[in-house]
Parts: C-alpha cells; structure tokens; sequence
C-alpha cells in the first residue's frame, strides 16, 4: 500500500512544481516582452495564448510557445497596441488630478470616471479571456489590424462577458484590490503583473477551458 501511495506523491508533487516553473517562466517572458511599454497588448495576448497553449492543448516548452505567440501577436495588434499605454496613463493622470482637486466637482468626476474605468478593466479581463478561447484554433486570419478583425475580436468578447458578467464584475474588484496592493508594494510587478490578469480571464473562461479539456479526453479515448 505504501509503495503506490509513495510515487503517486511524488508525481503529483512534481507536477506542481513544474506547473509553478512554466508559469513563472510565462511572467518572466511577459516582463521582458512589455519592457518597451507599447507591447504590453501583445505580450498579454501572447501570455494567454501560451497558458492555453501549455494547460489546456497539453502543449510543451512555454519558451518557445512565448515567443511564437508574441510574434503572432505583435504583427496583428500594433496598432491597437499603441493605445493600451495611452488609456492607462491618462486613466492614472486624471484619477491623480480629480483626487487632488476634492470638493464637489472632483467628487462628481470620480463618480463618473471610477464606474468607466470599471468597465474598461472588465473589457481587457473579457478581451483576455476570450483570447484564451481562440488560442485552440487561431481562427481569425484577418487580425486587431483590420476593421473586420477589430470588430470580430470585440463582438467574441462582448459574448463572453454577457454570458460571464458576474465573474468579470468580481474581476474588476480584485484588479482594483491588486493595484492598490501593488502601488504599496511595487515589488509584486515582477511575479503578478500579467499573471493576475491572466489568471482572472482562465477564471471568466473556466466553463470554455473544462470543455475543451472534456472534449481533448474524449478525442485521446
């Protein structure tokens, strides 16, 4: 009895040890991938084409998954790429200048601006989440780059969220609660900057990501 106790111990343990390298591999290759600011897009993408490369299609080598993603990525959502940067520093400047400014107008702004912002966190999350969808099939020839591809990728994520909403809302409070933890420890940025939001969108897509492993079973019996 003990004997088939002691190795199937260890497999397991072994498996979550090289589940937390591959994953930890996957947020090292993100910061490095975001460093020129502008490709923060498409090294998110590429990190949740990889997860669904790596713990969904039982895919190895999370390395050369990265770089082969990020590459996809990059060549199809420079464009859009560009303004991810842009939303979140005018997103911080004009949270920073209404907060300063108190009284009942700031007060009024941020009523406005907090709940806007809300929803565009849920987006990204649901924008990640539905990548994570498309990571089995690359389907989508025509990318970010093209009005098609745009309006393709925004309509597959605007499905999701209807269908998830009470996920992505929990969603948006723990990016908001990891941010604010994050600007007292910046530290954090090196083991969770891509994989928190990574992590809530394989949550909003976990009905997706239990198919889908229940259909590569079926296909391997």
């Amino acid at each position: 009895m003990e004997s088939t106790k002691g190795p199937s111990r260890s497999a397991r343990l072994l498996g979550v040890f090289e589940t937390a390298g591959d994953i930890l591999t996957l947020q090292l290759l993100f910061l490095v991938a975001s460093l020129p600011v502008i490709t923060i897009f498409p090294a998110a993408l590429a990190l949740q084409y990889s997860l669904g490369d790596i713990f969904v299609e039982g895919r190895p080598r999370p390395a050369r998954l990265f770089r082969t993603n990020f590459i996809w990525a990059i060549r199809r959502t420079w464009k859009v790429a560009v303004l991810l940067p842009l939303l979140m520093i005018l997103a911080a400047a004009s949270l920073l200048f209404w907060l300063a400014a108190g009284g009942l107008a700031g007060v009024v702004a941020l009523c406005i601006l907090i709940p806007m912002y809300g929803v565009l966190v849920a987006g990204y999350v649901a924008v990640l989440a539905s990548t994570l969808e498309a990571a089995a099939s690359r389907t989508g020839a025509r990318g970010w780059d093209s009005i098609a591809g745009f309006r393709e990728r925004l309509h597959k994520a605007w499905s999701l969220a209807q269908r998830r909403a009470i996920p992505l809302a929990l969603s948006v409070v723990v990016m908001v609660t990891w941010l604010l933890v994050l600007a007292k420890l910046p530290t954090l940025v090196l083991v969770g900057t891509g994989l928190v939001p990574a992590g809530l969108a394989w949550w909003v897509a976990n009905p997706w990501v239990q198919d889908r492993r229940a259909e590569i079973a079926g296909s391997n019996n």
